[in-house]
């Protein structure tokens, strides 16, 4: 899959400079997946977080048991 990004010019040339032309995509795609997992994990951490919570829970039950009149299907 292609993907077009913009990128400044000085970080553009740089990278251009520096990393071999048939590199270029492999290292995209490595820091991508790094970032990528990173977020996940920060995300997972903080769902988890969010499960632990008490407070949350109660609040999450109290909302959970409100009639709003719509049937399920």
């Amino acid at each position: 899959m292609r993907i077009t990004l913009s990128i400044p010019d000085p970080v553009a040339r740089k990278f251009q400079a520096v990393v071999p032309a048939r590199q270029r995509s492999s290292l995209v795609t490595r820091l991508l997946e790094q970032e990528l997992s990173a977020r996940e994990d920060a995300l997972a951490a903080a769902c988890h977080s969010a499960n632990r919570d008490k407070k949350l829970k109660a609040e999450v039950v109290e909302w959970q048991s409100f009639d709003d009149g719509v049937k399920d299907e």
